[in-house]
């Protein structure tokens, strides 16, 4: 009976030590705002996560959003995600071909998006990928995308952006 005893103690201890022990890891799940794989590697902001950046080049998570446009940035030291969006609402949109930032000054009447990774920028095609936006309000604007953007200077060279995600 004893030993009986000493077994269901100890597994009741084995199991609350267990389930308590448990705790999410940022660097495997991404921030909480943004993130997204890169060619299989964690992409997440680094420095500021402000909802207005000052400047086009801050670290961090930048979505500016106007009655008919979304634009969304983040980098991480050299690396950033760009993209941005007309008319959006909740539901899938596709992107179309990017120029880049050297494009004319009403780029943000397109669908597309730019990637800057390893020294490299990627841009997006005609259907190479999409944006999903699931919730759309004054107060928050959330939601997910993927795509295969092409290397500006080599379309033989791509990257796959996967399970990206944002929320503001």
């Amino acid at each position: 009976m004893k030993t009986i005893k000493r077994v269901l103690f100890f597994s009741s201890f084995l199991l609350l030590l267990t389930s308590s022990s448990c705790e999410t890891n940022d660097k495997e799940t991404g921030d909480v705002r943004f993130s997204c794989y890169i060619n299989g590697q964690l992409f997440v902001p680094k420095g500021s996560t402000n909802l207005v950046s000052t400047s086009p080049n801050n670290d961090g998570f930048s979505i500016y959003l106007y009655d008919d446009f979304i634009s969304l940035k983040v980098s991480n030291s050299s690396d950033f995600v760009y993209f941005s969006i007309t008319n959006y609402k909740i539901g899938k949109i596709d992107l179309d071909n990017s120029l880049g930032f050297s494009g004319p000054s009403d780029s943000h009447t397109m669908n597309h998006a730019v990637v800057k990774f390893n020294n490299k920028t990627y841009l997006s095609r005609d259907n190479s990928g999409s944006v999903t936006f699931t919730e759309v309000s004054d107060t928050n604007v959330e939601g997910t995308f993927e795509f295969t953007l092409y290397n500006e200077n080599d379309d033989s060279d791509t990257i796959r952006v996967t399970s990206g995600k944002f929320n503001d």
